[in-house]
């Protein structure tokens, strides 16, 4: 969903090679900010570097979002914010010490070149859907180098696929859009046995994509648990609501399906369609759901419609800061779990 600048690039690529090796673990304290728990996920942030000339216009938003977004995490599941070492200053202070670490990333939309599924974690190859393909690699490549030194677990593929155009309910049912099988050559049938093999996963829905430009599926449908999936209620366009939900209900007989209202802006940055209106961009961890909400009417319905779907806690977070760059609170988010999760909360501790 961005442009990277190369200037910021090959000063953050200096970092790897002065950072301070880690300390051995120390315990937890019932002081720390973070409590690995069984029933509590990771869910980590990317911050936007001060010296990303592509994020100066809303800089600030993004900081004053993912401070809010990780202060309602706290006490909920687990969080951990990375930032450069030029843009920690603008977090400190606002969030605990103990949940940020020092490193380059080279991007926000974190959950596009990380990897999925925390429970069973897969890399794929992040998509230049949004920018050139030498920068796709360079992002990544940031990624790999932080996972790398931090000793993330995790399998990979080769296959084109982001973060964001892969919904999972983590017992083996898998959402995708038709742009994971345009961009790596395959046939439906090729596509799902990838995913099957990839990911374990048993059932899968190859649906059409809402918009052209990023084709994510994760701003059109949402698992709330493992029997019970949200999308977007398209009857504004009732040919591609049924080819929509078909394809959604061949995929997963026993799954119910439920719509959400959604309203469609058209204010987002050049090039990209604006997230505006997509409550369904939620993060769903063990307990809890984390769902944006925008300054719109229909907002309140749609938070409604999921609250009444889910034995799980439902946790507002305004996105109207971000939104209008293509994304907010899912396409933000990696998430993580286990002893992957264990490793950067106890790293942040020591930061």
């Amino acid at each position: 969903m961005k442009k990277q600048t190369s200037d910021y690039k090959l000063k953050a690529g200096l970092f790897f090679a002065v950072i301070l090796t880690l300390t051995a673990c120390t315990p937890q304290a019932v002081n720390d900010t973070n409590q690995v728990a069984d029933d509590r996920m990771l869910i980590v942030l990317s911050a936007p570097s001060v010296n990303d000339s592509y994020y100066t216009s809303a800089f600030q938003q993004i900081v004053d979002f993912q401070i809010m977004y990780a202060k309602a995490i706290i006490g909920n599941d687990n969080v951990v914010v990375i930032t450069d070492a030029a843009t920690r200053p603008y977090y400190k202070n606002k969030l605990p010490d103990d949940v940020l670490i020092t490193a380059p990333v080279y991007d926000i939309w974190i959950r596009d070149f990380s990897t999925v599924n925390p429970l069973n974690p897969v890399s794929f190859r992040y998509t230049w859907a949004s920018m050139t393909q030498q920068e796709s690699v360079e992002v990544q490549n940031s990624f790999n180098t932080f996972a790398d030194y931090y000793n993330i677990e995790r399998n990979t593929s080769a296959l084109l696929l982001d973060g964001g155009n892969l919904v999972d309910n983590y017992h083996g049912k898998v959402i995708t859009t038709t742009r994971f099988m345009t961009d790596n050559g395959l046939t439906k049938a090729e596509a799902i046995q990838q995913l099957q093999t990839l990911l374990g996963a048993t059932e899968v829905a190859i649906i059409e994509p809402d918009e052209p430009v990023l084709a994510h599926a994760d701003g059109m449908v949402m698992w709330v648990d493992e029997n019970t999936l949200l999308v977007n209620d398209y009857s504004d366009n009732p040919l591609f609501r049924t080819v929509v939900m078909d394809e959604l209900q061949a995929a997963f007989p026993g799954t119910e399906l439920i719509e959400v209202p959604v309203v469609f802006e058209n204010n987002g940055w050049p090039g990209f369609e604006s997230a505006c209106g997509v409550n369904i961009n939620s993060t769903v961890t063990f307990k809890n759901i984390y769902v944006p909400v925008f300054e719109m009417p229909h907002s309140a319905d749609a938070l409604n419609v999921i609250t009444q779907h889910t034995t799980k806690n439902v946790i507002a977070i305004n996105a109207d800061n971000v939104c209008p760059m293509g994304g907010s609170v899912r396409c933000l988010t990696w998430q993580l779990s286990g002893d992957n999760a264990r490793k950067l909360i106890e790293a942040a501790r020591l930061d």
